[in-house]
């Protein structure tokens, strides 16, 4: 016959994820505050939780209570603590961070399905490190380690110490197999976004099961969001064969992101004040996510994009304002006005005064470069044209830039040596978006030296095609080189510019997932931001095959690349690959309760799970980093752009004569 279900109480200080599964389990269990954890002495129960991950420190049991503890586990009773700074002879070094650790399955067999090396991520939890003179011999089960992967360890990569095991420990169990020790924040599994779900789900189930006695049934864990996908009638974020996207629901999830801009607080005075970056990939133990106050002139000019256009299609007057003052806050606030040479020099950051990047300065002007096309205007622009020029004077012979510009570096010889000698990177990450605001500004404004760069740039990036300076991924350097190929083709007409767009076009199918994102690759593992967690910025690729989606460098750029290069060559194949890569994007929208991530996506998603989940090692933007521009406002401006189709492809009819004359 099965065993009785024991009697579970909780030493706890405050509510919880753990606390209300338990309570679900049982709703008539008894819970205390640590201060009156004596009371349980005398109606003892059969096991006990003692929780502290929901306090700033860990929790240390009051000496009377602690000898209770302590009676009840040399009694054999089943005891669970989780983060308590003490219990049984265990002891820890001080808290600390785990932004770059993840934890892994360290021992086979104990948790259903998983083998050893599967990883769990904390999302910049809390851990303490145990000394390990306090620690029994007894193998943990969950360990913690820096390892640069996806889902799990690979084969060669599992090898664990007894050293590693005794200090890296994070859950194990010790008298024997009474106390079953958790050194890391546990309780608020769910706010603070522990990953992936069903692995965390199976964690919380075997420790309810071992208090307990006997197997827990499964039941509804708590969210604490979900992807759209998950909510929506969709499976995996696809439709049924032959369905796309309506316009209206398009325009909702557009319309979502717009508000979470708001509702996150990243939008300033009503734009009066510009915007800040976004939100930092740190999590806190409460669910609260780090925001980057920085304002940034790359991410408050994307801003304007997705407002102007909700503006174009909504008829919202406001939508328009707050894209005029974005864009107004770029132009008036980060370009340098200096007489000389810096002239036009537009600044990176409040922070980063004197750096320029040119592809981040050009992404910043695209938007109001886009509006002066389709509204016939030239308000503005030519104080475009003065960024631009800055960037072409700094330019090598080659076409390509450097890349950055410090302004304390840029003296008279500097500035001499950087126009007559080569600049040496054929990357699109640093360059493209680039020779896409030269081309636009050629279309604005006639100027040839705009359309000389560009095609001497992106002519040095394909002269060296597939195998450019790659910084993230290959995938990344494709979806950032289809918009600017796009414009190259639109201002040319050239038979091999176009066949430069349908060559990257293709080569990115390659990459292709069923749910409609491109998987993040890299042939020869040539890219270089592949550094060890925490020592730079890194890519989300550990190995070729993950399914791991970038929505911070890589499928952000589709939306808006796909509809123009339809737009410009009228090939509806174009469009097609547009509504595949809207689908994803409708498909990994976040949905919360919580105002601070509702709307928006997050840079890491593991497509086959559809959830937040990948490689932390990034020191600045890690997998729940969301950015106002490159992310948000970028993939929400192409979605809002191909609900213009009728408006504005007639205004491409002079590219489509192009294509039909070549």
């Amino acid at each position: 016959m099965p065993s009785a279900k024991r009697r579970l109480a909780v030493i706890a200080a405050s509510d919880s994820d753990l606390l209300s599964c338990m309570k679900t389990l049982d709703p008539k269990l008894a819970v205390v505050h640590p201060d009156d954890a004596l009371l349980l002495s005398d109606h003892p129960a059969d096991a006990y939780a003692v929780l502290g991950g929901t306090e700033p420190q860990p929790l240390l049991l009051p000496p009377p209570v602690r000898t209770f503890i302590e009676r009840e586990i040399a009694a054999g009773k089943r005891v669970f603590a989780e983060f308590t700074g003490s219990i049984g002879h265990v002891y820890f070094e001080p808290p600390s961070s785990t932004r770059y650790l993840r934890l892994a399955v360290a021992a086979e067999g104990w948790l259903e399905g998983e083998p050893r090396g599967a990883l769990i991520d904390d999302q910049c939890g809390e851990r303490l490190r145990p000394h390990a003179f306090a620690c029994s011999k007894t193998a943990p089960l969950l360990s913690y380690v820096n390892v640069q992967a996806h889902d799990r360890i690979q084969a060669h990569d599992e090898e664990w110490s007894p050293e590693d095991e005794d200090r890296e420990r994070a859950l194990w169990f010790e008298q024997n197999g009474c106390l079953l020790v958790c050194a890391f924040r546990l309780a608020t599994f769910s706010r603070a976004r522990h990953a992936p779900h069903d692995r965390v789900r199976k964690l919380v189930r075997y420790i309810l099961g071992w208090l307990g006695g006997q197997e827990v049934p499964d039941f509804e864990y708590p969210r604490h969001y979900r992807l759209a996908a998950a909510v929506e009638p969709l499976s995996k974020g696809l439709r049924a064969p032959g369905s796309e996207p309506g316009a209206d629901e398009i325009r909702k999830a557009a319309e979502r992101a717009l508000a979470w801009v708001e509702r996150a607080g990243i939008l300033q005075n009503e734009g009066k004040d510009g915007a800040l970056e976004g939100l930092g990939t740190e999590i806190d133990y409460t669910g609260r996510q780090r925001i980057s106050r920085i304002r940034r002139a790359d991410c408050i000019g994307e801003l304007a994009f997705p407002y102007w256009l909700h503006s174009r299609v909504s008829g919202d007057a406001r939508s328009d304002r707050i894209s005029r003052r974005l864009t107004g806050y770029v132009l008036d606030h980060y370009v340098c006005r200096d007489p000389g040479p810096l002239y036009g020099m537009m600044r990176w950051t409040d922070e980063a005064w004197g750096v320029c990047y040119q592809d981040d300065a050009a992404r910043a002007l695209l938007p109001h470069l886009f509006r002066c096309l389709y509204e016939g205007t030239s308000e503005r622009l030519k104080d475009c044209e003065d960024v631009l020029l800055f960037l072409v004077r700094t330019t090598g012979t080659d076409g390509t830039r450097r890349s950055r510009t410090d302004n304390n570096l840029l003296t008279e010889e500097e500035l001499e040596r950087l126009r007559t000698t080569p600049g040496n990177l054929p990357s699109a990450h640093y360059n493209a978006y680039y020779y896409a605001a030269l081309c636009l500004a050629y279309r604005l404004t006639g100027r040839e030296l705009f359309r000389e760069t560009a095609v001497k740039g992106l002519s040095s990036i394909m002269a060296v095609y597939p195998v450019t300076k790659r910084e993230q991924s290959q995938t990344q350097e494709l979806c950032r080189l289809i918009l600017p190929l796009t414009w190259l083709y639109a201002v040319t007409g050239s038979e091999e510019h176009r066949e430069w767009l349908y060559r990257a076009a293709n080569d990115l199918q390659a990459f292709a997932h069923e749910s409609g994102a491109y998987v993040e690759w890299d042939d020869g593992y040539l890219a270089a931001m592949r550094h060890k967690a925490g020592e730079g910025e890194s890519s989300l690729l550990a190995r070729n095959g993950d399914p791991v989606a970038d929505l911070l460098y890589s499928n952000n750029w589709l939306p808006l690349a796909w509809i123009q290069a339809y737009f410009v060559t009228g090939d509806r194949w174009f469009r097609r690959k547009w509504l595949d890569t809207v689908r994803f994007m409708l498909g990994a929208q976040i949905v919360s309760s919580d105002p601070q991530i509702d709307g928006a996506w997050a840079r890491a998603l593991d497509v086959e799970r559809m959830e937040v989940f990948g490689s932390p090692a990034d020191s600045g933007w890690g997998p729940w980093a969301i950015e106002s521009g490159w992310s948000v406002a970028e993939i929400a401006a192409g979605l809002l752009m191909g609900l213009l189709e009728d408006e504005l492809l007639p205004l491409h009819a002079a590219d489509l004569h192009l294509q039909k004359k070549g």
